[in-house]
């Protein structure tokens, strides 16, 4: 039986059929159908949740648990957290990019189900936010990222590294049993020289109001003091 994995070959057989049927549809067209189907955004978004269930990042891609303070057992990451983290790195690779970004990141956090919460709590309208990462991942950072020409994989940033270990440590500090998304997209904002914390603050979102909603579970403009 088939799956969103075989979404290219269905996309195929798709475009077929209804030419058989006299109605004449593009490839592109079909891939944008299938990905419908399938629940999914767009063909792009669905490509790269294939490529990261046919091609997961390896283990060392991403910086080691941290150990608690109080324990010597390092704090793990969440299922979500850890498809979250291969869907930043399958958007890299789909695009064939050197680096897998805080971009990269933040795009794949809007469809995590505790990050896309905080961020939807603090007013961030996610179709507007995804729409603006998409446009610069591809039209202006291939700039930098650039292309891999050797067929090795994507890896991620420094700035990437920053933000998972910054997570680790506020996961700990607020006695969670797992790191979560809601503590990986606090720990972009430290990163003020990057493209993903302008983004947030253009869509009026702060890591005071981020912290707020996750430890207190106070919304944007209840007007309680920050954390």
């Amino acid at each position: 039986m088939r799956d969103f994995r075989d979404a290219r070959a269905m996309a195929h057989v798709l475009r077929t059929a209804l030419a058989e049927n006299g109605l004449k549809i593009t490839i592109s067209q079909s891939l944008e159908l299938i990905a419908k189907l399938f629940g999914v955004a767009d063909w792009n978004t669905l490509a790269a949740a294939i490529r990261a269930e046919v091609h997961p990042p390896r283990n060392d891609s991403f910086p080691p648990p941290h150990p608690s303070a109080k324990s010597d057992r390092a704090l793990p990451f969440s299922a979500d957290l850890l498809a979250a983290l291969h869907r930043a790195s399958a958007h890299a690779d789909y695009r064939k990019h050197k680096w897998t970004t805080l971009e990269h990141l933040l795009l794949a956090l809007v469809d995590d189900v505790d990050a896309s919460e905080v961020m939807k709590v603090c007013d961030v309208d996610l179709g507007a936010l995804k729409d603006n990462l998409v446009g610069y991942i591809d039209n202006k950072l291939k700039i930098i990222a650039r292309v891999t020409d050797d067929g090795g994989e994507t890896r991620p940033t420094a700035g990437f590294q920053r933000a998972v270990q910054r997570a680790m440590i506020h996961a700990q500090e607020l006695g969670r049993r797992a790191v979560t998304g809601a503590e990986l997209l606090v720990g972009i904002f430290p990163e003020t020289e990057s493209p993903a914390a302008h983004l947030l603050s253009e869509h009026h979102m702060t890591r005071e109001g981020a912290v707020n909603f996750i430890v207190r579970g106070i919304a944007k403009g209840s007007g309680d003091a920050a954390v």
